[in-house]
């Protein structure tokens, strides 16, 4: 079994890296950037918009972990390039990997596709109806996948991110948990616009990198499946949670409420734990705990 990670570079790439590793699955990490992992780590730098470096590092790979991408607020200010990478690059890989041979392609889509909340929990049979380039380009990419395997027979997974945290989400990312984990460690104001009562569900990074080893492990193949745990934590709440964390008294300042913020938006899991036998179960107390010991040991040093 060889496990090819595009992507690798990122946040939770890193993760599935380390994830892979304690599993002693023999893998290639990719990105486009060079490697920020040791020379233990098989490192490829790979642009997946160059068809024919995909192609080439496609080959004797049997899985394939897709966590390329043009993020989100990057979608806004440019989505001709977010097509160019999330789809165009995204076709690049598909085509490599039904010439190669690959069994499986896992994808990482987002649950930002589905835009307008109908029902809560969210399941994966809710109506999408993205709100920007980035969320059109995952939906885009989960649909291809289906024809793919309709047409040709490539076999996928869709994993669709709800509110990711852990190591290696640094307070550069914007993320909310790291950027006010890191003011409150510095004894800056953490801004709550509104009252704090938009609420979010949180996984644990550690947890995805997990389901990505048992998605390589287990027969499913062509489903869906969201990433979250169904559990709501306002934004108020989570904020409380890393100050208790920090063991510190967080400066909170309140601003107006920005307009279109979607709440109580959480994952139904059910799907999850009947294909899987289990869902996400780090809680947000303990994942919070794990993410400051790596801020301190990563960031803060």
């Amino acid at each position: 079994m060889r496990v090819l990670v595009l992507g690798a570079a990122g946040f939770v790439g890193r993760n599935i890296v380390n994830a892979l590793q304690q599993a002693d699955i023999d893998f290639v990490a990719s990105d486009v950037v060079n490697s920020p992992f040791g020379e233990d780590v098989d490192y490829l730098r790979v642009d997946i918009t160059d068809r024919k470096a995909v192609f080439d590092v496609m080959g004797g790979v049997d899985y394939v972990f897709h966590l390329s991408a043009h993020p989100l607020p990057a979608s806004i200010k440019d989505p001709a390039t977010n097509a160019k990478i999330n789809i165009l690059g995204s076709l690049n890989v598909m085509d490599a990997a039904r010439e190669k041979g690959v069994k499986k392609i896992i994808f990482s889509s987002a649950s930002s596709i589905i835009g307008e909340v109908i029902q809560n929990p969210v399941s994966e049979e809710h109506p999408c109806k993205p709100k920007t380039p980035y969320a059109v380009a995952k939906l885009c990419v989960e649909h291809y996948l289906r024809v793919y395997q309709e047409l040709y027979g490539l076999n996928y997974i869709v994993f669709r991110f709800f509110n990711v945290y852990g190591p290696y989400q640094y307070p550069e990312s914007g993320a909310l948990i790291p950027v006010v984990m890191s003011r409150i460690i510095r004894g800056e104001e953490v801004t709550i616009f509104g009252n704090g009562s938009i609420a979010r569900d949180f996984i644990y990074v550690e947890d995805i990198a997990d389901f990505y080893i048992q998605s390589i492990q287990k027969n499913i193949k062509n489903e869906i499946f969201n990433m979250g745990t169904g559990k709501l934590t306002t934004i108020k709440e989570v904020i409380e949670l890393i100050a208790k964390t920090v063991g510190k008294v967080p400066k909170i300042v309140y601003k107006p409420a920005r307009p279109g913020e979607i709440t109580n938006f959480s994952a139904d899991v059910n799907k999850l734990e009947k294909f899987f036998g289990r869902v996400p179960s780090t809680s947000l107390e303990k994942g919070l705990r794990k993410t400051y010991e790596w801020f301190v040991r990563e960031v803060f040093v």
